[in-house]
């Protein structure tokens, strides 16, 4: 009896519901082919219009000369924030808003380089003391102007980056 009514109800189901039956009943699908699309023709590209000659010349004007902005390296100071013969240290913050300090010089040539303020033996933050620079934690005494080391423990001069000084600003390389 349950084979039969099984089979009742599948045809009521069939009956009824005109596109499920074959589905329901296992009968295969006819399956229409999907139309293929057809190849465009590809669009020619435009062509330059030839200009019409006129008969007043045409004057473009000179753009008027402007101050060159020097916009390579991060602003680290100003120029008048380092008198000739001093040393300084300066804190820039990275993109995640930790401060790193630089300690520059301006010599009679300018000002020289910068130098990451941290000692190469123990990473401590150099501090200016008088003419030096001096590791506070074991002693390293480092010249401002080229970063030697001039006492140790420290035996690595320290890290030195490139300076521009251009429109009133000191701006330092970090690559």
């Amino acid at each position: 009896m349950g084979q039969i009514s099984r089979r009742v109800f599948l045809l009521v189901t069939v009956a009824l519901l005109p596109g499920i039956a074959p589905e329901a009943v296992g009968a295969s699908k006819t399956i229409k082919p999907t139309p293929t699309p057809k190849k465009k023709k590809p669009t020619p590209t435009p062509t330059a219009k030839k200009p019409t000659p006129s008969k007043a010349p045409t004057v473009t004007p000179k753009p008027s000369p402007t101050p060159s902005k020097v916009t390579e390296g991060l602003v680290i100071a100003k120029s008048s924030d380092l008198a000739i013969r001093q040393t300084k240290i300066f804190f820039l913050k990275d993109s995640f808003g930790i401060s790193t300090g630089y300690s520059l010089t301006r010599t009679s040539r300018g000002v020289v380089m910068a130098f990451d303020s941290k000692c190469t033996h123990a990473g401590v933050p150099t501090l200016v003391s008088g003419s030096q620079l001096k590791c506070p934690a074991h002693g390293s005494i480092f010249n401002p102007e080229n970063g030697e080391v001039v006492r140790g423990p420290a035996y690595e001069p320290l890290r030195s980056y490139r300076t521009i000084e251009a429109d009133g600003e000191i701006r330092i390389i970090i690559s």
